[in-house]
This record gives C-alpha cells, structure tokens and sequence, in this order.
C-alpha cells in the first residue's frame, strides 16, 4: 500500500483512511490542513498506482512512458518526497506472510496440490508490491536505464539524512530492491566488450570523455592519445542500456611494468616546482605502432560510470576480457599490471595523526622517523611537536616544492604507504577500495611508486604515490580465493621490504 505520510507537512485522518490501499487515479493526496499536495506529485502516485495494479493496463507501455516523463520533471524537493512515500513499499505484509506459512504448515504434508498452491501464494506475498512497478518499467524501451538512473536518486538522497533515521532505512531498502532487480537484468551474459578507437561514434567518444574520473581528459587532443598509438580503450555495454558504456578500461602497452603517469599519458598534470619522473623512450604515442616491441599491458584506468549499478560488480569481468582481446591481438604480450591511484592514503594518514595529537593513540611515526622529521617539522609555525609540524606538512601540500623536505619525507610517505595497503584492514579485507577491488580479482600487491602522479589530485589523494597490482593470469584463481576466503593478501617483496 502506497501511504501518504511521508509527503507533506503531516496527513490528515481523512487522508490516511484514503490512503490505506493503492492509490486510484481519483484519490489525490492531502495534507494535515486538508490542502492538495502539488500536482506533479500527485500524478506520480497515480501512476503508480496504475503500475503496481494486479491488472495489466492495455496501455502499459504508455503510462510507463508517462512515469517516466513525470519523474524526471519533479524538481528535486518533489523528487525526494516522492522517493520517500514510495520506499515503504519495499516491505512485505507481516501479518499476510504470518498467516500463509501457518497454513501451509499445516497442509504442506496433507495434500500436495493445496501444499503447492500455498507455497504459489506465499511466494507472491513475499514479492514486495514495488517489483511489479520496477519490472514492468524495466521491460520497456529506456526502462532498465530509467531505473538505474532513479536507485542513483536514491542513493543521494539517503546522503542527506541520518543513517539512524526510518526514512534513511526505508529508502537503504528501496536501493537494496533495485540492486537486486538490476542485479538480474545488466547480466554479465548479456554484456559485450568493445574497443574505442578515434574511428567509433564521436557520442561514445564524447561520453568516454565525461566519464573519465581517475584521470581527466582535458581536450579532444588528449582524447585523441587514449584512443590511438600504443594505447587502448575497452567499454562494457549491455543491450538494455543501448549507447551507454557501464564500464571503461584505459590500457597502455608498453615495454616493461610502468612506475609513472609519465610512462602512460602524454604531458601528464603536475602541481608546481615537483620533479617529474623523465619520459620514457617508449612513449611513442605520436608513432606509428610497432607490437612486437610491447610485452605489457598496463590497466590504468578503470571507471564504472553508472552511480546507480553501484554495488554490482562489473569492472572484474571487463579486465578479463579485455586481457582475452590483447591476448588474441598481441599473443605475446607476458606481462599484466595495473598503475593505480590510492584514494586513501592521505586521508588515512591524516585522520591517524590527528587521533594520535587529540586522543593519544600510538603515533604513526616510529622513533627513527621522529628523529628524522624533527629538522624539517620541529618549529613548523606555532606547533611543538614533530608530529604536529608533520601533520601540517601533510595537509597543506607545499612540501613537494622543497628538495631537502621532499628527500626526508620519501622513505616515511612510503612506509605509510605500505602499511596502509598492506596492513590497515576493514572487516579484515584491505581498507583502500582500489586495493580490495583488484586483490579480490587475483592480483598481487608488486610495487609501491614515488612521485607516479604529481597532478593536484595525485597529490591531494595520495601525496602523489601510486601502486602496481600485478595480474599473474596463471594465480588468479588461487589468489581471489585465498583472499575471499582466508583473508591472505597476495604481496610481493618490494612492498614488505618498506615495511
């Protein structure tokens, strides 16, 4: 049953008594002064009320069409009111259910036709009124995409509320409802790999473009390079969201595992005065390919693109295939690796430090790095304390202008580093979410890099370290299953020597 309550001001006795069933086109909604919701919201009921109705309208496809329309008119305080009168649907009748499995336990063993007929109604009560709306959207044309599209609304609207809070709960299971259907229709199955040249669609190049969000293009030129010599983009489609890239994979080849942004972009971003790895030799993306000079495939950028699939993973799969695809174009290609941000760190590191000087947990810092940091920390402004000077140095960024600060810093940044990746653990799985998601796939921790992305976000992610997971294609199975199942975390000698 659709009810009122959560639209508006308060309702009204009258309107709650209205609004007991599913709302009939007829019905309007009314609030606690017996005055009429806006109308935008008003049809919205309607029309769900139309679409979650046992019958099937003859003019389905219709009054899915006009759903949607109505929806993406409501500005966003309608659209949230909406979302928020709609969430309770999520939940099933107790007292129906209740009553069902009474039942049939009392004739499950009596007599298996009416044993099945119960179990048939059972799991219809089960079905939460909302997936009849959902589904008939989802079947028709833009549907699928409507939907993933509205669990985005969802999700940014739960940010506005207190997670403690019955309207942040219900819409957590309007969101968990709509994973779950979307779950079942953008199917791995159902899903292609396709390779983006200069040469396809310039709307799928123009989307490429916007959705790049590790490393922003910032002119077609530099689309261009991403697209042609040496380079290779890879997107996952699905029929159901015709046009539209789910995912996108930036690969480099390249001649051996690359420490630096430099190895892979052309005239890559940096902050100001901060000494830049040299360019490689093979960075010869204004020439002509060569293949058999490359023995590496370097992923250096993978984008989900859709807010609304979040929580469905799809980029595992897309790095699968696309190791297939450069399998069967460059059999010889030996070597798969990723070059990846760290979005944590620095904020990790932070958050240590200020829990270490405000609560006095155990610094962060051994000893020798106190001893270390005290001649460029030590008299930081009004600070005493290395830590606090070292906390400043952190937060404010200016210290990748200075050589001697830059050389003091470099063995303690990586060492935290190296602990953050290695040893930090959520629910005992890796705290950064770019390394969970490639241990989770199989690859191995391999190498720690100084100063790979000197650009204003790598430096305000990361203080401008990035790091390799390495896909040995021979242990990915092996590696998954170990780190899913046992928590072991795949890592290679050079990031344990930091430690």
């Amino acid at each position: 049953m659709l009810l009122a309550k959560s639209i508006g001001a308060g309702v009204s006795k009258s309107c709650q008594r209205q609004s007991m069933g599913l709302l009939r086109p007829e019905r309007l909604l009314c609030t606690s002064d017996n005055s009429f919701v806006n109308e935008p919201l008003d049809n919205m009921f309607r029309l769900t009320s139309d679409l979650v109705d046992e019958t099937v309208p003859a003019s389905i496809s219709r009054v899915c069409q006009e759903y949607q329309v109505n929806y993406r008119s409501l500005h966003s305080g309608e659209e949230i009111k909406y979302l928020l009168g709609l969430a309770p649907q999520t939940k099933t009748n107790k007292v129906a259910v209740s009553s069902t499995v009474e039942k049939y336990l009392k004739n499950y063993q009596s007599s298996e036709g009416k044993a099945g007929k119960l179990e048939d109604e059972l799991r219809k009560i089960l079905e939460p009124p909302i997936h009849k709306l959902f589904s008939r959207i989802g079947q028709t044309r833009g549907g699928v995409k409507f939907l993933v599209d509205m669990r985005k609304d969802v999700i940014t609207a739960m940010k506005g509320l207190d997670k403690s809070s019955t309207e942040f709960k219900n819409l957590q299971e309007l969101s968990k409802n709509l994973k779950d259907l979307l779950s079942m229709w953008i199917s791995v199955g159902f899903m292609s790999t396709q390779r983006v040249t200069w040469d396809s669609p310039s709307s799928l190049l123009q989307k490429i473009s916007e959705y790049e969000a590790v490393h922003p293009l910032r002119n077609w030129t530099d689309l261009k390079n991403r697209v042609g010599p040496y380079r290779r983009v890879f997107v996952y489609t699905h029929p159901c969201m015709e046009g539209e890239p789910l995912v996108v994979l930036h690969v480099a080849l390249t001649k051996q595992i690359s420490n630096s942004m430099s190895d892979v972009l052309k005239d890559p971003r940096s902050v100001r005065n901060v000494a830049r790895h040299p360019v490689p030799e093979q960075a010869y993306l204004d020439q002509e390919e060569d293949l058999e000079s490359v023995d590496t495939a370097i992923f250096y950028s993978i984008t989900s693109t859709q807010s609304g699939l979040q929580g469905i993973e799809l980029g595992t799969h897309l790095i699968k295939q696309a190791v297939a695809l450069l399998k069967r174009e460059i059999p010889w290609l030996s070597q798969f690796s990723t070059l990846s941000p760290i979005p944590g760190f620095r904020s990790w590191l932070l958050l240590e430090l200020t829990r270490h000087l405000k609560e006095g947990t155990p610094s962060p810092l051994s000893l020798a790095e106190v001893k270390a940091l005290s001649a460029i920390c030590s008299g930081n402004g009004n600070e005493s304390s290395v830590e606090k000077g070292f906390h400043g140095l952190i937060k404010s960024g200016q210290w990748s202008s200075d050589q001697q600060t830059v050389d003091t810093l470099k063995p303690v940044l990586l060492r935290l580093c190296a602990r953050y990746l290695y040893e930090e653990k959520r629910r005992s799985k890796a705290l950064d979410p770019v390394a969970n998601f490639h241990i989770r796939n199989g690859a191995m921790l391999y190498r720690i890099n100084w100063m790979a992305d000197p650009s204003p976000r790598g430096m305000g992610n990361s203080c401008g370290i990035m790091v390799n997971y390495r896909y040995y294609l021979e242990n990915l199975e092996e590696n998954s299953r170990e780190y899913i199942n046992n928590n072991v975390l795949p890592v290679n000698q050079q990031v344990l020597d930091l430690l």
